[in-house]
């Protein structure tokens, strides 16, 4: 069991994916200044309901799903408005085991780090998904990121294209819920394909 900080955000980060944020609340800025003096990292959460942002301090923090990654810093630029922009990177899925929030409200966590999924290579009735991500890899904002995919890997593969397809947030939780890289290969294909049908 560890102790982290937790982020909730709109969105699921994968192991070995990358995201971009913008920080300007005082206790996300207070949480990013003890990370980097520790060296340490903090979990991104997918929101179910509510908000990132709290409008007042009386106000209700969001509902998050129990699953998340640990994200650890990348790069930083503090910007002109003296709000911080940073690039995060995954490293490792985690369950919440118990929650609670500092003071300042920042959520805090107890997790238990899962293990990292079996090795897997893409099956070849598959590698259309490699194609696809390929040509998402190769937008203007996708590569600014500098991501480091594995097109061998199933759980690369799979991470990366849920991560960056316009798909719900939450089966994209479900995708990071899965441990089966296969599966959420399938399940990936399955719902692309649905997709493109009914865009037909």
């Amino acid at each position: 069991m560890a102790e982290i900080p937790l982020f909730p955000l709109p969105l699921v980060l994968f192991p070995g994916g990358r995201l971009p944020l913008q920080i300007i609340e005082t206790r996300y800025l207070d949480m990013l200044t003890a990370c980097m003096r520790s060296d340490s990292g903090f979990g991104v959460v997918m929101i179910r309901e509510g908000q990132p942002m709290l409008n007042h301090r009386d106000e209700q923090l969001p509902s998050i799903a129990y699953t998340g990654t640990l994200a650890t810093l990348v790069d930083f630029d503090q910007g002109k408005t003296g709000a911080l922009d940073i690039l995060v990177e995954g490293t490792r899925k985690f369950v919440i085991r118990d929650q609670y929030e500092q003071t300042d409200r920042l959520m805090m966590a107890q997790v238990e780090f899962l293990p990292s999924e079996a090795s897997a290579v893409v099956p070849e009735d598959k590698q259309h998904l490699v194609s696809l991500l390929e040509s998402l890899l190769e937008h203007e904002a996708v590569q600014n990121l500098n991501l480091i995919v594995d097109f061998l890997d199933a759980t690369d593969v799979g991470g990366r294209l849920t991560e960056l397809l316009p798909l719900p947030n939450l089966f994209k939780q479900r995708m990071l819920e899965m441990k089966n890289p296969i599966a959420r290969l399938a399940d990936l294909e399955t719902l692309i394909t649905r997709m493109q049908e009914s865009q037909s």
